[in-house]
């Protein structure tokens, strides 16, 4: 499908005639990206376009991104002019900037809490997006660490609720988990134009081993010392790797044998996720029901002379592109979702960094 509609929309103007386009979002990245560019000859009138200027960008009346330009690029030769405007959602302030808050510190709040007063400032809006009643419990006590930025600080706790931190198309912060909605299947002859599977052992191990952490601290209702947590090993194997290849996990918090166990779980299945990804380019931006592809949605995958029988794997990140040789391109990057379902980790006594 070519009769695209890109629209830049750049305060009371909108900007159209793109011809080479990236739009990409993945549940890995913070903010979501884009790069807008055209050719005009040397002689036609500049785009006053500039960096930092608040924008959104818009495929067929849909929101795909809602951010800033960062970046202006222009090159001119004796005959063209070339540019290209690159930005991202407007989280990206949060992973290029440093976390502050009054003392740095906050007592018995939410993570929820914590997001909205770290991002109110950027005027940046918060979705929890998470059924999980642990999730939303307070945390005790939660500290910034000096010079962390907005995601680093965010990232960490999110860790200990198990959750994910990622955007949505509107620039908004979201909490969520690995995705659930279904899209459609995947074939060749229906929506598949080409398949590349990848198989790595790079990132993966014979053995994960968890060791606890006594640096941190004890933990809130322990029964052991820290020196007693720290003794806690925990192995957990992957059977698939064939030689011997152990990888050695020293916990940031102290932690009890059956928390060991299912961080060394989650490790073994993070690896094993990201050893076997799967890029499926489909013939268009947009699903069956006229919605662009996003991520943290699940699709089944049925290649079956590839090995792949109606196997539900998640969307971990989409592609959209355009060029003037390449037509219209939409990839979707493909892992299995176990790999995003992290446990929860329990707080410390003093969770965080110290505060100078």
């Amino acid at each position: 499908m070519t009769n695209n509609t890109i629209e830049l929309y750049v305060g009371n103007k909108i900007y159209t005639g793109w011809t080479d386009i990236t739009v990409i979002r993945s549940i890995e990245e913070l903010s979501g990206q884009f790069s807008l560019g055209l050719t005009r000859t040397r002689t036609d009138k500049d785009v006053s376009l500039k960096e930092g200027q608040p924008c959104r960008v818009e495929i067929n009346g849909q929101v795909v991104i809602s951010g800033y330009i960062d970046t202006m690029d222009r090159t001119i030769d004796a005959e063209n002019r070339t540019i290209i405007a690159e930005g991202r959602d407007k989280t990206g302030d949060l992973v290029d900037c440093a976390a502050r808050y009054q003392s740095g510190q906050w007592r018995n709040a939410t993570l929820e809490t914590i997001a909205r007063d770290l991002c109110q400032p950027f005027g940046i809006g918060v979705v929890w997006a998470v059924d999980a009643a642990d999730a939303a419990k307070p945390f005790r006590v939660w500290k910034l660490e000096p010079g962390e930025t907005v995601f680093e600080c965010l990232a960490r706790a999110a860790r200990h609720r198990g959750v994910m931190v990622n955007s949505n198309a509107s620039g908004d912060l979201v909490f969520t988990t690995a995705g659930t909605e279904r899209l459609e299947t995947l074939r060749f002859g229906e929506n598949i134009k080409f398949i590349n599977i990848r198989s790595s052992w790079t990132e993966r191990f014979s053995d994960y081993i968890v060791l606890g952490s006594s640096t941190a601290g004890g933990l809130w209702g322990d029964e052991q010392t820290a020196h007693q947590s720290t003794r806690v090993r925990v192995n957990i194997t992957d059977p698939e790797i064939s030689r011997y290849r152990p990888m050695v996990i020293v916990a940031d918090s102290n932690q009890r044998a059956d928390e060991s166990r299912a961080r060394a779980d989650w490790e073994r299945r993070r690896a094993m996720a990201h050893g076997q990804p799967v890029v499926v380019e489909v013939v268009d931006w947009f699903t069956r029901d006229k919605k662009l592809w996003m991520p943290n949605r699940l699709v089944v995958l049925d290649v079956p002379d590839e090995g792949y029988v109606e196997r539900e794997l998640l969307i971990v990140q989409m592609e959209l592109s355009l060029t003037n040789d390449g037509g219209t391109t939409t990839k979707l990057t493909l892992m299995p979702a176990a790999g995003f379902d992290e446990p929860a980790q329990r707080e410390t006594k003093t969770t965080g960094g110290l505060w100078y």
